[in-house]
């Protein structure tokens, strides 16, 4: 080690250095304090560059493009398939189709966002863009079948089109805001730990236990996250529900 007053270089033991003589007690806590720190950041920092992603080649990059579109394709097609299930082949209740529409798009949206990288706003444009085409394609498969027109004829039956797809889109906003509450606390974990362990450091404080504070801020983010997706299941329950309970 090195004296902090003259700079020589000194046993790491030493209680006073040798050549200015001055004493190193209250110094010696610290340096070995902030030496500790620095240790454990440098341990953090590595394990923050083993999460970067690694760079990816052209082929491996065009196979995801291409698979990308599942999370919206998969609970399209499966949503036309509840709907002639229920409605046409068994003539089951509305009701009944309804509530699979509540359950059904969910998934989809919390395997869109759970460790990717996508934006929130243009995954949920894509959602509302199922759900609206889902919504389209079960009235042309009506009005094949009844021979009736495809779009709604009068403001009420375009008032339950939109209800019905904003039902949709909701359920698959609340499977988003799991999938990226839960992703965005798996990548950032270590960052959080990180830059608590920096300010411990900084502060120098007894007091300041960084290992509590990072479960605060981790509980704080699921609360907030669970309202979100509470207040989406509650609004998608409410559209989807509204106009079979009503009737």
């Amino acid at each position: 080690m090195k004296c902090p007053y003259c700079v020589s270089e000194i046993d790491d033991a030493a209680l006073a250095c040798p050549h200015c003589t001055r004493d190193l007690y209250l110094f010696k806590p610290l340096l070995e304090r902030i030496g500790a720190l620095e240790a454990e950041v440098a341990e953090q920092k590595l394990r923050l560059d083993a999460l970067t992603p690694v760079t990816e080649a052209p082929g491996d990059a065009a196979a995801e493009a291409a698979s990308g579109w599942w999370p919206w394709i998969a609970p399209l097609v499966l949503l036309l398939a509840a709907h002639f299930t229920i409605t046409i082949w068994f003539d089951l209740p509305t009701l009944w189709l309804r509530v699979a529409s509540l359950f059904i798009p969910l998934p989809f949206g919390y395997f869109a966002l759970r460790g990717s990288n996508r934006r929130f706003g243009p995954v949920l444009a894509g959602g509302a863009a199922m759900a609206l085409l889902a919504v389209l394609l079960m009235s042309a498969v009506v009005a094949m079948i009844d021979h009736t027109p495809v779009l709604p004829a009068n403001w009420r039956e375009w008032q339950e089109f939109l209800q019905y797809a904003t039902s949709i889109t909701m359920s698959f906003a609340t499977g988003m805001i799991i999938g990226r509450q839960r992703g965005t606390l798996q990548r950032s974990e270590l960052r959080q730990h990180a830059m608590l362990i920096k300010a411990a450091g900084m502060i120098n404080s007894r007091t300041l236990n960084p290992e509590r504070l990072h479960g605060q801020v981790e509980a704080l983010q699921k609360l907030m996250a669970a309202a979100m997706a509470a207040g989406t299941t509650l609004a998608s329950i409410a559209t989807g529900l509204k106009d079979v309970a009503g009737g």
